[in-house]
């Protein structure tokens, strides 16, 4: 099965003073990179959704924008990616991955393909009692079917709400794995949290 990867870098990082997320450093790699060398792995092609009105400048990958007018947050960065992703790779799923989730698991798209199926038309990743709903396996025409729907409105719509409307399965990694892979970067604790899990060669 063909899988587009698309990163959510949109985020304006005000918890981090404004940073953008994909340049912060985690060791030796900017949080974009650790994320884009493990999708390599697992998509066909990885694009990046950079958010409203500005591209993002990232070597050998497509960027997007959120069209001007339409759904706002999270959400128009994944109708961005699964637009393009319709255009660039028919039949394809899409595979969204937040830019602050360095440790995302090698073998996710694997395991979410096969829980898609019947009414389920997403797999949101998990942990534990924990949703990541930006972290998810899509089908495409479903999204962008439910998305389009939508009308525009100054915040929304919810991930979530999104991913009930689709029909959902969680892919739970807390029997399989001692650390969370989905922890993300939101503020410096987090990023000092997540620095301890580094092995020797990448601090």
């Amino acid at each position: 099965m063909r899988i587009v990867g698309v990163i959510l870098a949109g985020g304006a990082g005000r918890r981090l003073g404004g940073v953008r997320k994909a340049h912060i450093r985690l060791g030796n790699l900017a949080l974009i990179d650790w994320v884009s060398r493990v999708l390599e792995r697992q998509c066909e092609q990885i694009i990046v959704s950079s958010g409203p009105g500005r591209a993002h400048p990232v070597p050998d990958l497509v960027s997007v924008c959120d069209a001007e007018g339409g759904i706002t947050g999270p959400a128009a960065g994944l109708l961005a990616g699964a637009l393009w992703a319709r255009e660039h790779a028919p039949g394809a799923l899409m595979l969204s991955v937040s830019v602050d989730t360095p440790f995302w698991p090698e073998d996710f798209a694997a395991r979410a393909v096969d829980l898609l199926g019947g009414d389920r038309h997403c797999v949101v990743s998990a942990y534990g009692e924990r949703d990541y709903p930006t972290n998810a396996l899509w089908r495409i025409e479903r999204l962008i079917a439910h998305l389009a729907g939508i009308p525009p409105a100054p915040r929304g719509p919810r991930i979530r709400d999104v991913q009930a409307a689709l029909g959902v399965q969680r892919l739970d990694y807390a029997p399989v794995s001692a650390q969370n892979p989905f922890a993300g970067v939101n503020n410096l604790a987090d990023l000092l949290a997540l620095s301890s899990r580094l092995a020797p060669g990448d601090e």
